[in-house]
């Protein structure tokens, strides 16, 4: 790992048990912890059933989009590659690390670096834009229950420059193809062939859109699961509102796996419904814990993945002719 990355991610460690520190220190710890050992189980676990849904969901985008750049990608080994990309998402950064490993695998198999890192950039670009218009959608919901203005309009913000960015790419490509001769040109240009590609295909583009809000009301109804599970008497409507909110910010790369983050924010938007701090705590704990069990699989995938390929070295060494 290069030092720059290797400072990066020891920053975002220690951002996210600061913050978790920080809301143990604020938070009655006890409470909450007897909250998250009193759960109901068998509601937990529905949870985590549930929240196994959206990485079939995310091989489903991702073979989509490859598809269309005329890329081969099975589902099975779509789905194999998302699982050990959530795996490694758990102790990376928020799910960019496990965009990586997915990009890096993928590559390994169709030895075309620019449709594995687009394929991928592009399936995770089509969940984040969707997530922010359906913020915006949910706006008079947060109004409604004293949420600050404030993240609706970084909402519309930073999907405005997405918007923009993506309407130049769209509409750049004559431009683009007259300085084809700088190689940062020719990066450009294909990655605004790529988009071209894929969103002015109206049924890949309605499609892939819908596959990305099914994930994200799924993530909803999870929350609403373990709140049941809790017995904290919030309604599905307050987690339809007030969930995509600390699934935008617990995107953001600057922690693990949005740890810290995403208990701060959920205290802060529970308590909005009257959720105590505690319970709220419980709450995006007992979230994050049920992803790391979704993820377990993809430990397994890899480390037989790893297996396989040291066997298939010894095999090849033994065949070699001395």
């Amino acid at each position: 790992m290069p030092p720059r990355r290797r400072i990066l991610l020891i920053g975002q460690g220690c951002l996210s048990a600061a913050l978790v520190a920080y809301l143990a220190w604020k938070v009655n710890i006890g409470q909450a912890g007897a909250a998250v050992l009193g759960a109901n189980p068998f509601l937990l676990a529905a949870a985590v059933i549930q929240l196994g849904v959206p990485v079939f969901l995310t091989a489903l985008r991702w073979r989509l989009v490859a598809r269309n750049m005329k890329g081969d990608l099975p589902f099975a080994l779509a789905l194999r590659f998302v699982w050990i990309g959530a795996f490694f998402g758990q102790v990376l950064p928020a799910s960019v690390g496990g965009d990586a490993v997915r990009m890096w695998l993928y590559w390994l198999r169709c030895r075309s670096r620019q449709l594995a890192i687009h394929s991928v950039a592009l399936e995770r670009l089509a969940v984040v834009v969707v997530l922010l218009l359906l913020v915006l959608v949910i706006q008079p919901g947060l109004a409604a229950r004293g949420a600050p203005v404030s993240i609706t309009i970084l909402a519309a913000a930073v999907l405005a420059v997405i918007v923009a960015g993506l309407v130049v790419l769209l509409l750049s490509g004559r431009l683009l193809a007259l300085y084809k001769k700088w190689a940062p040109v020719r990066v450009v240009a294909s990655l605004a062939g790529d988009v071209r590609g894929l969103f002015t295909n109206p049924r890949a583009g309605a499609t892939l859109a819908a596959l990305s809000l099914v994930a994200h009301l799924n993530t909803v109804v999870v929350f609403w699961i373990i709140a049941n599970a809790l017995e904290l008497g919030i309604t599905l409507a307050d987690c339809l509102v007030l969930v995509p909110v600390i699934t935008l910010a617990a995107t953001l790369p600057i922690s693990l796996s949005g740890w810290g983050v995403r208990e701060g924010v959920s205290l802060s938007l529970f308590g909005l419904v009257g959720v105590s701090s505690p319970s709220a705590l419980a709450l995006s704990i007992l979230f994050g814990l049920a992803a790391i069990l979704v993820a377990l699989p993809g430990s397994i995938l890899w480390f037989t993945r790893e297996r396989r390929a040291k066997m298939g070295l010894a095999n090849w060494s033994a065949d070699e002719p001395s």
